[in-house]
């Protein structure tokens, strides 16, 4: 993943709602898929681990918070557990075959959770984050075109 991504990631997060944060997820498994589909291509074996151990990381904590107290949770899980064979399928024996189903699902999943993020107006998790208008931050040191560090250090957590 590159730092460009990371910081699109970061702002996104400070932003997102609770619902925000899934879609954000099933982005990050995405590109994190594609990242190693490229470095397959390019015969970078490290890259192409790396990408799929964070894929993983990322489908285990879709799978972890779940509710296991609706039956559309026990559903999910299903797909997790899945798409988690799948990628353990790709990494273990560098079968890319299966990566392909791996996005189109992951795909599907992001495309229904926008859709109800678009519904949610519980407002951003972080309360404390700095705000963003066009590109530009505002905070208590001024104007950036790039996210400032918070001066208190909790970069937007309560303390």
């Amino acid at each position: 993943m590159k730092s460009d991504s990371i910081k699109t990631y970061s702002y996104r997060v400070s932003q997102a709602s609770k619902s925000d944060l899934i879609v954000i997820l099933y982005d990050i498994a995405i590109e994190s898929v594609q990242d190693a589909q490229a470095a397959y291509r390019e015969k970078n074996d490290d890259e192409y681990h790396a990408s799929l151990k964070r894929a993983k990381r990322v489908v285990d904590e879709l799978e972890s918070s779940l509710d296991m107290q609706y039956d559309i949770s026990k559903e999910l899980f299903k797909i997790y557990v899945s798409m988690m064979r799948f990628l353990v399928k790709a990494d273990a024996g560098h079968d890319v075959t299966v990566l392909d189903t791996v996005i189109s699902m992951l795909s599907k999943l992001r495309r229904s959770f926008y859709e109800v993020s678009r519904q949610d107006t519980t407002g951003p998790v972080m309360r404390n984050a700095e705000q963003v208008y066009a590109g530009l931050t505002y905070s208590n040191m001024g104007t950036s075109t790039e996210i400032a560090e918070n001066a208190s250090g909790n970069r937007g957590y309560t303390v």
